[in-house]
């Protein structure tokens, strides 16, 4: 069976992020396992984003073909449904598969010969500024159209793909995701080395639905009986909603010891992991909540929301609050703060819940899917 996997978000990008992370590990887990006949398709006009230069970086170990369309500009594919209209997916790219797998809503096209199985996510509206939204919504038109075959990252996520896109259980598989096993791992740090000294951490996109302020708030109470504690904010600062995050900062009794690094490499997201007392991720929706779990790979103790996809990842390895609830957050962070032995148990527990996942796991059952789209219908 030959397998087209479509990888613009795995090459489309110097700095990937949630979906590019999705894209690399898991094909790079489906071409390990050698099971079907797979190749790579991407868009780059005129080759003008240098994306197949990405998927050499990526892929090339695998002995893989690429198939590159430089005719066709990828903001058109995926803004205009008239795109399709004078070639198909298959002529576009030049690809004849038995399945073919989008990684991506926004990606996936009208008009494709073979069978289709997209993966969702999640449906947080609350995660897309002005500029995404628009591509978002017309990514899941085109699902409502087309009735693809829907991997979904979390049990959360299955239901709100069967209740919004009306799509019938039976197209929807629960597949979960897994952190870069050869980048995040524990890597502790004599603590005379630790640039921040004690500090209390979180990691992610600078987003309305990732409660930063909250955490903030939290981080103040706590601090009054805590002096010298730090907060590492790590993350790109993203769309309108660094403005209201950078007005708490400065607000803060205690900006001085809030510390905004923006982006970080692997190996640096590994070592903030490893040496923070606490991760604090009390996220208000997530459909999956990777950093979750890559906290948990590298001994960090973790607080996160008790809401939505958050207790699949965190398991009973996770302190769990109301994403509302500052004061709790507050108690919760303080308790982790001042004990020793608490930090200890909770990240035995996540290093133990960090090893139910894995990206051959779940290639594994994505395989199984592509075997069921092969030969049913639906």
């Amino acid at each position: 069976m030959k397998v087209i996997l479509e990888a613009q978000h795995a090459v489309g990008h110097p700095h990937p992020r949630g979906v590019g992370h999705y894209s690399i590990n898991l094909i790079q887990a489906l071409l390990r396992r050698k099971t079907f006949d797979y190749e790579l398709a991407f868009f780059d006009y005129n080759r003008e984003a240098k994306n197949l230069a990405r998927a050499e970086k990526n892929f090339n170990q695998f002995d893989v073909s690429f198939k590159e369309c430089n005719e066709l500009d990828y903001r058109i594919a995926s803004r205009d449904d008239n795109a399709y209209n004078a070639k198909i997916y298959n002529e576009w790219t030049n690809t004849n598969g038995d399945v073919y797998h989008f990684m991506n809503p926004i990606t996936v096209p009208l008009r494709l010969n073979g069978k289709m199985v997209v993966t969702i996510h999640d449906l947080n509206f609350d995660s897309h500024n002005t500029h995404t939204m628009p591509l978002f919504e017309l990514g899941l038109s085109r699902i409502k159209r087309v009735q693809p075959f829907v991997i979904a990252d979390s049990q959360y996520t299955s239901q709100q793909v069967v209740e919004y896109l009306k799509i019938s259980e039976k197209q929807v598989a629960v597949i979960y995701p897994a952190h870069d096993e050869v980048n995040i791992y524990p890597e502790k740090t004599d603590v005379s080395s630790i640039v921040y000294g004690e500090y209390l951490l979180y990691i992610g996109a600078w987003v309305k639905n990732k409660n930063i302020p909250r955490i903030i708030e939290a981080f103040n109470c706590v601090s009054m009986k805590n002096k010298g504690l730090k907060l590492v904010l790590a993350g790109k600062p993203a769309w309108h909603d660094t403005v209201e995050i950078n007005e708490v900062i400065n607000a803060s009794p205690f900006r001085e010891q809030i510390i905004t690094p923006g982006y970080i490499s692997a190996e640096q997201k590994r070592r903030l992991y490893s040496n923070a007392l606490c991760f604090v991720f009390p996220s208000i929706c997530e459909g999956f909540g990777l950093p979750v779990l890559e906290a948990m790979a590298c001994g960090c103790p973790v607080i996160t929301a008790n809401n939505t996809s958050l207790p699949e990842v965190g398991g009973e390895a996770a302190i769990y609050v109301d994403a509302y609830n500052t004061e709790q957050l507050a108690h919760e962070m303080e308790r982790v703060v001042n004990s020793e032995s608490f930090r200890k148990e909770i990240a035995g527990k996540g290093l133990k819940q960090s090893k139910k996942f894995s990206w051959d796991k779940a290639a594994e059952q994505v395989e199984e899917v592509y075997r069921r789209r092969k030969v049913f219908l639906c």
